[in-house]
């Protein structure tokens, strides 16, 4: 944060409106739109908000089924059940850790019940295989929504993600690579908006009188929050290049050490987080997050995926356990773009002083 949103705030604040309405919530959606071709944006208060509209906007109901992969955030089974619906957890390939679409065929060929839509997160910043995924959920006449929360900035052949499916979804958290600190966005067709606003300002269709059709939700973003994301969206890409950057010093300095993922062909990763995997398989990932933490340093390991939850446990999963593998010795590495070289130097010191202990 810096003078870019202090100005943007101000700005905001002048204008009168610090309600979820206002000019820079305007300013703020038409300036990611210009990002997504054919897309319009709908500025709400969280990635899971989008979520959750998503699902009602591709008209997921009770008893419903929804695919997704067990290797993400929870946010994306909780707005399933939100629904009423089922969530189906789909595994992980190896090269992007992404859901697999082999996995998903082969679920797609023998289900018994074909699913109304699928979830489809790009993990870390790293772009799923789209092309391929959206062939399958075609042939099915499933809708596809995107949760590119943690991947703003990340391309497939030259197009932003988020905008090939359905539906797209976008986070502005306090951990993600820009900020209002909470926060996220619906990407939609434009004929679509309309009813995305409505939905997530209360359903109101009385003008001098509140008259409720359908249930709506307080979904919308604050017009003061919109200002911090003018800030932060003026930064982007020079987040994404000092993103980029952390994971190139520490793939280069712990390459001996570490898996770390390689960009597929057409594929540009926003690298949200440095994330790797052990390649000595006798070594423990919580040894080493221990041990960083005894030094001051902040270290997380992967996403638990979804079906090793006991709030999901009674949910199917289909494939060979691919995400159990990479979670069982994968960390996230310190990779703020707040981040110094001289701090950065010191992650790498005393990860090799671990590896050499």
């Amino acid at each position: 944060m810096g003078e870019k949103e202090q100005k943007e705030v101000l700005k905001s604040l002048a204008s009168g409106w610090v309600a979820p309405v206002g000019p820079s919530i305007d300013a703020f959606e038409s300036e990611l739109a210009k990002k997504y071709e054919s897309r319009e944006v709908v500025a709400l208060n969280s990635g899971t908000s989008a979520l959750h509209l998503a699902l009602i906007m591709a008209g997921v109901g009770v008893n419903d089924h929804v695919l997704g992969s067990s290797f993400t955030f929870a946010a994306c089974a909780n707005v399933v059940l939100y629904q009423g619906a089922i969530p189906i957890f789909i595994d992980s390939e190896e090269e992007t850790w992404n859901l697999d679409p082999e996995v998903l065929a082969e679920y797609l060929a023998n289900c018994t019940k074909i699913p109304k839509a699928l979830i489809v997160t790009h993990l870390y910043g790293m772009p799923a295989q789209m092309n391929a995924i959206i062939r399958i959920a075609k042939e099915y006449d499933i809708s596809i929504i995107e949760d590119a929360a943690e991947a703003l900035g990340a391309r497939l052949k030259n197009q932003e993600v988020g905008a090939f499916g359905d539906y797209g979804i976008l986070s502005f958290n306090g951990n993600k690579i820009i900020t209002t600190s909470g926060g996220g966005a619906l990407l939609c067709q434009a004929e679509e908006k309309t009813r995305a606003v409505h939905l997530a300002t209360q359903a109101n269709s009385g003008k001098l009188t509140y008259d409720h059709t359908e249930v709506g939700y307080n979904y919308r973003m604050s017009n003061v929050l919109a200002g911090i994301g003018m800030g932060q969206l003026k930064q982007l890409e020079s987040f994404i290049e000092k993103k980029r950057s952390i994971f190139d010093r520490y793939k280069d300095a712990l390459n001996d050490h570490f898996e770390f993922m390689e960009e597929p062909t057409n594929s540009f990763s926003n690298r949200w987080l440095t994330v790797c995997t052990l390649k000595d398989s006798t070594r423990n990932i919580m040894d080493l997050i221990q041990f960083l933490d005894k030094q001051n340093i902040e270290s997380r390991r992967l996403w638990k995926p979804l079906h090793l939850h006991e709030a999901y446990k009674d949910y199917a999963f289909h494939g060979s356990g691919v995400c159990e593998e990479i979670f069982e010795k994968g960390i996230c590495l310190p990779s703020g773009t707040g981040l110094t070289t001289d701090e950065q130097d010191y992650v790498i010191a005393t990860v090799k002083k671990w590896f050499q202990s």
